[in-house]
C-alpha cells in the first residue's frame, strides 16, 4: 500500500524519504497519509483479529515497502491492564493503564525507532545517529545493534545513567554536549552513510501511532472517553489523536469521539501554559528547576501538533508538581505492580487532579498511557524509596548504606562543596586537575545523583529569569554533618 507526505501547515504533498521532515514548500511539519478509501474496503476486526498481537499487524497503516526485512525487537502488543484497585483508590471504575514500560527497552520510543531502524536498513544506511535526553539514545543503540548498524549519540551531563548505560552496553558511541540545543546542531550536516532518527520524522512518528490502535482493538474497537498521556516534545499525543482519525477513516471505530489530556511538570510546562492561554505555540517556561526529562522540554519540536490536537479533541492540558508525580509512581507500583519511570507515572497524578476538578468524570472510560520502566532513573527512584519509606529500616538502610560507602571521590565532592558551591563542570575539573582523580563526567554525575537522593547535597538555580539557568550544587545540613563524622575523615 502506498503513501505520501503532507504538510500540516500548507497541505501540500510532497514524496522525499531521504529528506522527509519538512514540507520543501513552507517549512511545515511533515505527516505521512495513506488511501484511506481503499483501505477500508480491504481491512476488517475480523482479520485483525486473526493476527497476532503486535505493532506490526497494523503495517497497513505504516509507510513500509514491500522489500523492507523489518527491524524489530518484539515492540508493541503491550498488555491493556484493567486498574480495579488503583481505580478504587482515585474512585473511577473504567480505568486502564498501556503498559509501555514492557516494550524492549522499557520505552514507547521502541515503535517508533524500529520504524526508523527499518527504513535506515532498507536505504543502505550504515550508522544511526541521534540525539538523547536517555530513552531514545537507548532504544536506537539497541536497534542498531540489531540491524548491525553502528550508533552515535549526543547527549548532555545531566542524562539518567540508567538510560545512558543501556547505550553504552549496546555499543554506542557516546558524545557529550553542554546543552540540548548544542546537541542538535550536529544533526544538521550527516555524514554519508549516517541516518538521523528524530522525534519529528513522520517515520518514527508513524510507529508511536500504534500505541493508540492497539488500545482501541484491546477495547472491543470502543474507545476510551479520555487518554492520559505524558507530554514531552508532543509526538506520542498527537500521534495518538492521528492513530483514532484513520481508524474512523478506515472503518474500524465508529467516529471519533475520544479526548485527549495532556500532562507536564509544573517546573517546565510550554505546552500546558500555551494551552490555557489559547496560544499556537508552545510558551516559554517562566522556570526550570529540577524535574523529570523525559517531560522537561523547553521548546517541543512538536508542540504546535500537540496543542491542534488537543484543541481538535476537545481535550485538556494539565502541569503537576514533582512531589504529586512522585507519589503516583509509588501509588503506581503499590496498587497494580507497574514500577514506572516518574514522567510516566504523571498520567496518574494528572488523573487524580482531572477527577478532582471534575474535567473527567469519574464514570468515564479512562486510558494512561505509562511510557517508560521506573529503573531508568535511578535518581528519581532513590528519591521515591527515601520519601515513601520514611522512618522505617530501608530507609536507614539506604542512608546507612551510602554513608558507609561514600568512598574517596564522594568526599571530595562533598570537601569541594563545603568550601563554595560549585558547577558540575567545575567539579569535575577541579577532582581531575586539583586531586588528580581518573574519573570521566558521567561517573561524576553519577556520585552527584547518589548524593542528591541521600539529601547530602541540593541543586540550586543560578540566573536572573531572563537568563538560561545553571545548576548548582550545595552541600545540605545533612551533608555537613556526614562530612565532620569520625567516619568520613
Amino acid at each position: 500500500m502506498g503513501f505520501r507526505l503532507s504538510c500540516i501547515r500548507c497541505g501540500k504533498h510532497f514524496d522525499n524519504r531521504k529528506n522527509p521532515i519538512r514540507c520543501p514548500s513552507c517549512g511545515g511539519q511533515a505527516l505521512i497519509e495513506y488511501d484511506y478509501d481503499q483501505l477500508s474496503s480491504i481491512i476488517s476486526r475480523e482479520e485483525l483479529a486473526k493476527t497476532p498481537s503486535s505493532m506490526w499487524k497494523y503495517s497497513f497503516l505504516m509507510p513500509l515497502m514491500k522489500d523492507d526485512f523489518i527491524i524489530s525487537l518484539g515492540e508493541g502488543g503491550t498488555f491493556l491492564q484493567k486498574a480495579e484497585r488503583l481505580g478504587e483508590e482515585l474512585g473511577i471504575k473504567n480505568l486502564y493503564l498501556k503498559n509501555e514500560t514492557v516494550n524492549p527497552t522499557g520505552s514507547f520510543l521502541d515503535r517508533g525507532v524500529a520504524i526508523e531502524a527499518t527504513e535506515a536498513k532498507s536505504m543502505g544506511y550504515r550508522a544511526l545517529k541521534c540525539v538523547s535526553r536517555g530513552n531514545l539514545g537507548a532504544s536506537v543503540a539497541a536497534y542498531a545493534a540489531k540491524a548491525g548498524l553502528s550508533c552515535r549519540i549526543y547527549t548532555t551531563l545531566g542524562v539518567e545513567l540508567g538510560k545512558l548505560y543501556q547505550a553504552v552496553v549496546c555499543g554506542a558511541e557516546i558524545n557529550f554536549v553542554k546543552t540540548y540545543d548544542d546537541a542538535l546542531k550536529f544533526l544538521e550536516n550527516p555524514c554519508e552513510g549516517e541516518y538521523t532518527v528524530s522525534v519529528t520524522n513522520p517515520f518514527f512518528l508513524e510507529g508511536i501511532k500504534t500505541t493508540g490502535y492497539e488500545v482501541c482493538e484491546q477495547l472491543h474497537w470502543s474507545p476510551p472517553e479520555f487518554f492520559v498521556v505524558p507530554v514531552g516534545e508532543g509526538g506520542h499525543l498527537s500521534m495518538i489523536w492521528k492513530a483514532l482519525r484513520e481508524l474512523s477513516y478506515v472503518g474500524l471505530i465508529d467516529g471519533v469521539h475520544s479526548r485527549l489530556l495532556g500532562v507536564q511538570a509544573k517546573s517546565c510546562s510550554p505546552i500546558v501554559e500555551a494551552f490555557r492561554k489559547n496560544l499556537d505555540k508552545p510558551a516559554k517556561p517562566k522556570d526550570f528547576g529540577m524535574t523529570f526529562h523525559d517531560i522537561a522540554v523547553r521548546q517541543p519540536m512538536l508542540g504546535e501538533l500537540c496543542l491542534k490536537a488537543l484543541r481538535e479533541s476537545n481535550g485538556y492540558a494539565l502541569a503537576i508538581s514533582e512531589n504529586k508525580i512522585l507519589e503516583a509512581t509509588r501509588l503506581l507500583a503499590k496498587c497494580e505492580g507497574i514500577f514506572a519511570e516518574p514522567a510516566a507515572a504523571s498520567t496518574i497524578a494528572a488523573l487524580r487532579v482531572a477527577l478532582e476538578d471534575g474535567i473527567i468524570e469519574r464514570s468515564d472510560k479512562v486510558v494512561c498511557i505509562i511510557t517508560g520502566a521506573g529503573l531508568k532513573d535511578p535518581a528519581a527512584v532513590k528519591s521515591l524509596i527515601k520519601h515513601s519509606a520514611a522512618e522505617t529500616p530501608i530507609a536507614f538502610m539506604l542512608a546507612s548504606s551510602l554513608d558507609s560507602r561514600l568512598g574517596r571521590t564522594k568526599r571530595l565532592i562533598l570537601k569541594i562543596l563545603q568550601k563554595h558551591p560549585s558547577h558540575g563542570y567545575l567539579l569535575w575539573k577541579t577532582l581531575t586537575q586539583k586531586f588528580g582523580l581518573a574519573i570521566t563526567l558521567p561517573s561524576m554525575y553519577q556520585h552527584l545523583q547518589e548524593l542528591l537522593a541521600a539529601g547530602l547535597i541540593t541543586v540550586v538555580n543560578e540566573g536572573s529569569p531572563s537568563e538560561r539557568k545553571k545548576k548548582v550544587y550545595v552541600l545540605t545540613k545533612k551533608g555537613e554533618t556526614i562530612l565532620s563524622s569520625d567516619f568520613t575523615t
